[in-house]
């Protein structure tokens, strides 16, 4: 606040965005208490999860003041104490927010936890009915503090999920494996069966091939020893005069150099 003049005084307020600290140390602060508007800092949040456990919650957010609000501000929170207020405000959001998720969420889910809770702090500082307009950003839930005990526990269980992710990929691994040896198989003896089918099919074809050349000279030599019976068929006794011929021929046509002995 600054005077100018005789009853009269000039307040100031934050144009740009600020930040607010609930840490147990100012380590990366952004601005010290020399600034004309320094960050505010507070101790952590002492909150409780939705199974009860208490637990300690840093967290960090920037805010900024809309002009329109700046007069109803004034004469909703006075010249000045307008950081306290603030500071009750997001602690009451947060406070409210973490009595919503159980303790594990913490460490499983936090995305949706750092959501849930940014909706709660906008909330709380956008009520302009009663004079309060603030645009927050930047909210960093950087650490949460639970019971010992407990930050145990959820060593042993996220070293148990561990072990369960491992041992699942295992499983995909051999299925996939597996599978892939099933596939290959399958390959295998589709074209065992395609190079029987075309054995099978080839033999069939050498077959049939046979049997058509013994029907063809079957059928041949059939039609050959009926034309000759058909030269006989006026004799009384066609076969002998038919056998009587054959030796005939046969003499005629042997070779009497091919005899053992002669007589």
């Amino acid at each position: 606040m600054k005077f100018i003049g005789l009853g009269n005084s000039l307040l100031e307020y934050p144009s740009t965005f600020q930040t607010m600290y609930f840490a147990s140390s100012t380590q990366g602060v952004q601005a010290t208490s020399q600034s004309a508007f320094p960050p505010i800092v507070k101790p952590p949040i002492r909150a409780r999860s939705a199974d009860g456990l208490e637990m300690y919650v840093t967290v960090s957010f920037q805010w900024k003041l809309e002009p329109q609000a700046l007069t109803p501000l004034y004469y909703l929170l006075g010249e000045e104490g307008y950081d306290d207020a603030f500071v009750r405000f997001a602690r009451a959001a947060i406070i409210s927010t973490c009595s919503h998720f159980p303790a594990d969420m913490y460490f499983t889910n936090r995305t949706i936890i750092i959501a849930a809770m940014l909706e709660d702090l906008e909330r709380n500082f956008q009520l302009p009915d009663k004079g309060l307009q603030a645009n927050i950003k930047g909210l960093q839930l950087q650490e949460v503090d639970l019971p010992d005990e407990f930050d145990v526990e959820i060593g042993q269980t996220q070293a148990q999920l561990q072990e369960l992710e491992v041992a699942f990929a295992e499983r995909v691994e051999r299925e996939v494996a597996m599978q892939t040896e099933l596939l290959v198989s399958t390959q295998q003896v589709l074209r065992n069966l395609e190079t029987q089918r075309g054995e099978s099919e080839g033999v069939l074809e050498l077959n049939q091939a046979e049997v058509d050349q013994l029907l063809l000279f079957q059928e041949r030599q059939a039609l050959a020893n009926n034309a000759i019976l058909q030269q006989f068929e006026n004799d009384t006794q066609p076969f002998e005069r038919l056998f009587e011929l054959m030796e005939v021929r046969l003499l005629d046509g042997h070779n009497s150099e091919n005899l053992m002995f002669s007589l």
